[in-house]
């Protein structure tokens, strides 16, 4: 009877405290894991959305041709879509972090900056007097200093008013252009485009000699802060920090 009772007891305490201890060492162990593959997931899905609003831009873009193509050569395709100059989803307005971390990637940057200072418009003061630096944290802000205009009112309805597309014909607006709207990226910002500066041409400098400036699609990470500056070089544009980018022109 003795070894009948003593085979059918329960756990002690020391076994219940030594397998609680295993299962928080393997816990732990797998946090880092399971954080970086939520991260992973993340990214990945910023970076598809990202790409499906860059598409359904260029697909605009390429609709109102024939609209644009009514104005003079030298007219910017956002002036004649009479796009904002940034275009945004729902969303949270990112952070601008004004600290500055200089990298070895920031030479193409400085030298557009260097010829930037005698052109810019609307902080050329803070580009020529602040130095880099300044220059750098002012074209940051202006992801949130810009004239904003939604981007589901050119892509997902016709509210801005276009000229749609008739039977038979090649251009007008053809949309919704994304299957769905984009309420912010996976951490609740927005995505941003500059679309300042979309003008279709293929070339690297303007008719004044001056470099073309790129125009991508933003999502501020993880870290919720655009790092990105919105203004660059259309040969040395890239992204910075943890920014999620993707190019249109």
């Amino acid at each position: 009877m003795f070894t009948r009772l003593r085979s059918t007891r329960g756990i002690t305490i020391i076994e219940t405290t030594v397998m609680l201890s295993v299962l928080f060492i393997i816990a732990g162990a797998m946090s880092p894991i399971v954080s970086e593959s939520v991260t992973t997931a993340r990214a990945v899905r910023a970076k598809n959305d990202a790409a499906m609003i860059a598409m359904g831009l260029i697909n605009l873009q390429k609709d109102m041709g024939g609209d644009a193509l009514a104005y003079s050569a030298t007219a910017a395709v956002a002036q004649s879509l009479s796009l904002p100059d940034v275009l945004a989803t729902a969303g949270e307005a990112p952070a601008i972090d004004d600290r500055e971390v200089a990298s070895d990637s920031d030479a193409g940057l400085l030298s557009f900056l260097s010829g930037l200072g005698q052109t810019q418009r609307g902080g050329g003061n803070a580009l020529r007097d602040g130095g880099a630096r300044a220059a750098r944290r002012a074209l940051r802000r202006k992801w949130r200093e810009s004239n904003t205009g939604s981007l589901d009112d050119h892509l997902m309805t016709n509210k801005r008013g276009y000229r749609y597309r008739r039977p038979g014909e090649y251009g007008g607006w053809n949309g919704p252009y994304v299957s769905a709207p984009v309420t912010g990226d996976p951490w609740g910002k927005r995505y941003m485009i500059n679309t300042q500066f979309l003008d279709g041409r293929s070339t690297a400098a303007d008719d004044n000699g001056e470099p073309r400036r790129a125009v991508f699609v933003v999502s501020p990470g993880a870290n919720g802060i655009v790092e990105t500056p919105f203004e660059q070089a259309i040969t040395e544009a890239h992204a910075f920090g943890d920014d999620i980018v993707v190019r249109i022109q």
